[in-house]
């Protein structure tokens, strides 16, 4: 199988051009159109509409929109085009392999459990297990803003989040206008700034409904807006993944391949990673492709890293453990579920992410005030 990132135009490369911008030595090759784009660029802003890919993008707004005229080029995400993942290896600027970020939720050994790496949940109970300081603790990284401060220490640097941090900012108008605010104030800058739709909004409601048009139009609005106010300001806009409508397989319809494994899946519902119980591997793949290889691409554990299917370079020293024997990648529409009286989400998912489908992997990078 052949990967669809590209290593030149991905999101690692999209953040390794900051870097460049800098004259910061960089991990992965930086983006030359974009980084011919902001020579001489005093004010950059690179803002991340969680969700918003191409697809996304694309079936709300025509070719002519204004937002859509911006674009300078096309990208993709990582693997798996998913936020743990994507979002990470962007302000890392290394690719989900190097970080130890694969997934939504890892299995940990030495808790035995499958946990949730933003949150710290139980996946399977979804339930608090532990601190999400604790679940991150040995995949830490060294960020891009600690790399520009530490290179760049008289560079004014900023991160505008919603609430799910700290100080973050609970409407899309305070959020905004804090950007605006940041937008007056004088000197060299560089801010980046993430929020939670359309993503939000899409996995509960589907790809297509008025809503997420609404949302599009909006943020559009928003952006144009903003970009006037402050023409000495370069705005960056992109996504980390786009959306499919999807339907859910429980992973224990079938008990004759359930019982094989270890425990559930983990990573992704769209990213699978089986672990499989000893001697049972070629039995597994057997059956996993009479069930559900019409909907699924799986590969051994080899197969992963002889394609390189987290990224380019080094290994993470956790990448072996987060790992299983298998993973399963959806083609189409489907993803797996749990299959637990806690797992709610095939009743709250209308669409999701993760796979490696052009709907979820392309992304559209747009400037604004060139």
């Amino acid at each position: 199988m052949k990967t669809i990132y590209s290593p030149t135009h991905s999101l690692v490369n999209l953040s390794n051009t900051i870097l460049a911008h800098y004259q910061i030595p960089t991990n992965h090759p930086p983006i030359k159109k974009l980084l011919a784009t902001l020579k001489g660029k005093q004010k950059v802003a690179f803002l991340l509409f969680d969700g918003m890919g191409q697809s996304i993008l694309r079936r709300h707004l025509p070719f002519y929109a204004w937002l859509r005229t911006k674009t300078l080029c096309s990208i993709t995400s990582t693997f798996p085009s998913t936020t743990a993942a994507a979002t990470n290896a962007f302000l890392s600027a290394k690719y989900p392999n190097e970080i130890g970020w694969l997934g939504w939720a890892h299995y940990f050994p030495e808790h035995d459990r499958i946990l949730e790496l933003f949150t710290g949940k139980d996946s399977l109970l979804q339930q608090p297990a532990l601190p999400a300081t604790e679940v991150q603790k040995t995949i830490q990284y060294q960020s891009i803003f600690q790399i520009l401060h530490q290179h760049k220490p008289n560079l004014a640097i900023h991160q505008v989040w919603p609430d799910v941090r700290p100080g973050g900012y609970k409407t899309i108008d305070t959020w905004f206008q804090h950007l605006h605010e940041l937008g007056l104030q004088p000197g060299p800058s560089f801010t980046y700034g993430y929020w939670l739709d359309p993503d939000k909004t899409i996995h509960q409601q589907g790809v297509c409904p008025k809503t997420v048009q609404t949302i599009i139009h909006d943020i559009q609005s928003r952006l144009k807006q903003l970009a006037e106010q402050n023409p000495d300001t370069t705005y960056i806009v992109f996504a980390d993944h786009g959306l499919l409508d999807v339907s859910f397989l429980s992973i224990q319809a079938h008990q004759e391949i359930y019982a094989l494994l270890k425990r559930s899946f983990s990573l992704e519902p769209r990213a699978a990673t089986f672990f499989v119980k000893d001697h049972q591997h070629a039995l597994f793949a057997k059956r996993f492709h009479h069930f559900y290889g019409k909907h699924f691409l799986l590969l051994t554990k080899q197969e992963v890293k002889d394609q390189k299917l987290y990224g380019l370079g080094t290994n993470h020293p956790r990448f072996n453990d987060f790992i299983g024997d298998f993973v399963a990648i959806a083609k189409g529409r489907f993803g797996f579920t749990h299959g637990t009286k806690d797992d709610k989400m095939p009743l709250t998912m209308k669409a999701h992410h993760a796979g490696m489908t052009p709907a979820e992997m392309m992304i559209d990078v747009m400037v604004l005030n060139l």
